[in-house]
């Protein structure tokens, strides 16, 4: 038998399947460690500056349990039920009634002043991340986009205006991460515009791509349209950010199309508006304490924006100009324009962050001077982020420059870090005064505790000005073991936060019907009897005359004294 020849031989079943060249498998390998990389490169400059925030945001958040006038009104109206919730918002403070619904609920986690401080710590959180995002994707890729982040980040994260404002129970943190919101929202629609446009343009744009592309406009513009919403019935003074995104519309030159879809959208959103708009137009008795603003809430506004010292606020505006040399200087498109415009189309830097650092504020002051004065700081606070914008890019650019010039690529981060230091150390003494229970306009926290470690059981209590009420709101516990002996109608019921007071002649007996009487507010001295015929003067005159005070302590705009009668 002869033995089979090699070719007909039985061969092993050859697989389908080809094995990877060993190049490939090496680059496949290499191919997870480097995306891992990228997204830690990516991440990085975002948990740096959250992580700032954060700790500025914690340091010394209970600030002695003191609440101040904004804080003790969102306290005692996020406390009330439902329904006395909105009888109050009927009256007086519509225009914050969705903050305080929001405090509602967040009440169930605590009542103490620094849980309550907890949301607007997140919320500014939220927005030095926001605007590490922001910065880069208005910068570009690659290293100077990074760093432009960063240092814009940090620029949020290190000003103490934010972290005051982080640090107190009302809506205006809540507000900052919003407009942040609405920046990042109008970009990526107004790149999805310019995207369908091109795709539109093209032969090889199919039904189901079209479709796609215009979904995601329509996507992006309701996210716009929502979040612009939500922030005007957090403080309807965020509609003034409409004004500013109608600049960055216009200079993108991205068509009637997207013209016409960001004023549908805006139109929608202010009349969603509208019955807040409505209803805090009836309640202008709660603003008729505003002054009209001067030379001197300018020259506030500029150091809120810029820094807390003149010589922060000086570096963090040179940096800010940085950022608008290119813009201002030749028609010749400056290195790196075609990759800017690539990645964000029309919408630059300055064409984002110079409306929302002026057109908001300018127009409020402008109005407050020429009608019914509405203009406070704190409402157009968001303008700070335009600031932070301007100072991170040209924080980088300078860093580009410096590079280019001295021939080290490592120089490009010095212009920035130089930056973030002195903005931390030339602002840390207003950092730690924004800690401390003066940096607000009132101190209730204070008489407050006071009066619960020192009151027997008895005792009465006289607001001299309805106003100082506030502590009582604001610190229910410390006043259980008192009477309100002036108190007639409980505002909650009276839906204000003062509520009614009984008619002197009702209040004189009781005074005199009680050994000892504390007294927040004012002081009952000699030059109150100077004040205008009135219940404040002749309780003055009562105590002066048939009382001895025995003890007296000064709070923030707060006066705690008892007083015992002779005989």
């Amino acid at each position: 038998m002869t033995e089979r020849s090699t070719r007909d031989r039985p061969r092993p079943a050859v697989s389908t399947v080809r094995r990877p060249a060993p190049a490939a498998a090496a680059a496949a390998r290499r191919a997870g460690p480097a995306r891992w990389a990228a997204a830690a490169i990516w991440w990085a400059p975002v948990a740096t500056a959250v992580a700032v925030m954060a700790g500025f945001g914690l340091w010394g958040l209970a600030r002695q349990s003191a609440m101040g006038n904004d804080e003790a009104a969102s306290r005692w109206a996020a406390s009330l039920s439902l329904a006395q919730l909105a009888h109050l918002l009927r009256h007086v403070d519509a225009v914050h009634g969705l903050y305080y619904l929001l405090l509602h609920g967040w009440m169930a986690a605590g009542t103490s002043p620094a849980v309550l401080r907890v949301p607007s710590v997140i919320a500014m959180v939220a927005a030095a991340a926001l605007m590490v995002i922001l910065a880069r994707r208005l910068t570009g890729p690659g290293r100077a986009g990074q760093l432009a982040g960063l240092f814009a980040g940090l620029v949020v994260a290190l000003s103490p205006v934010v972290s005051y404002y982080a640090q107190t129970a009302r809506s205006y943190a809540l507000v900052y991460v919003c407009v942040l919101g609405q920046c990042l929202a109008l970009l990526s629609a107004l790149q999805a515009e310019h995207a369908g446009a091109e795709q539109a343009g093209t032969e090889q744009a199919g039904t189901e791509l079209a479709t796609t592309g215009r979904a995601r406009i329509a996507g992006w513009w309701l996210c716009y349209g929502a979040l612009v919403t939500v922030g005007a019935y957090l403080n309807e003074m965020t509609l003034l950010v409409l004004a500013a995104h109608a600049i960055t519309v216009g200079l993108a030159r991205y068509g009637r199309a997207a013209v016409r879809h960001w004023a549908v959208t805006s139109a929608v959103s202010v009349a969603l508006v509208s019955p807040l708009l409505w209803l805090s137009a009836t309640q202008q008795n709660a603003v008729s304490w505003i002054p009209r603003p001067g030379a001197h809430d300018v020259w506030v506004l500029y150091h809120d924006y810029f820094g807390s010292t003149l010589a922060g606020a000086v570096l963090v505006t040179a940096c800010a100009a940085a950022a608008l040399v290119p813009a201002a200087g030749r028609r010749r498109k400056p290195p790196g324009h075609e990759t800017r415009q690539r990645h964000t189309g029309g919408v630059s830097v300055p064409s984002m962050a110079v409306p929302l650092l002026l057109v908001p504020a300018g127009l409020l002051l402008l109005e407050s001077r020429t009608g019914l004065p509405l203009y406070q700081d704190r409402y157009v606070l968001y303008g700070q982020a335009g600031a932070a914008l301007l100072a991170g890019a040209g924080a980088a650019r300078a860093g580009q420059w410096l590079a280019a010039a001295a021939r080290r690529p490592e120089l490009i981060v010095l212009p920035g870090a130089v930056l973030c230091l002195f903005a931390l150390l030339l602002q840390f003494p207003a950092q730690e005064h924004a800690r401390l229970p003066a940096s607000r306009e009132f101190n209730f926290g204070g008489p407050s505790f006071y009066l619960a470690a020192h009151s027997r059981p008895g005792d009465a209590v006289l607001f001299m000005n309805s106003f100082y009420r506030k502590a009582e709101l604001a610190y229910p516990a410390q006043f259980r073991g008192t009477s309100d002996i002036a108190l007639a109608v409980p505002p909650a019921d009276a839906a204000s936060f003062e509520g009614t007071d009984k008619p002197l002649q009702a209040v004189i007996p009781l005074m005199l019907a009680r050994r000892r009487i504390w007294v927040i507010g004012r002081l009952p001295s000699l030059p109150s009897l100077l004040l205008p015929p009135g219940p404040e003067r002749a309780e003055s005159l009562l105590l002066l005359s048939r009382y001895t005070r025995v003890t007296k302590h000064w709070y923030t705009n707060v006066c705690l004294s008892l007083w015992v009668r002779t005989g």
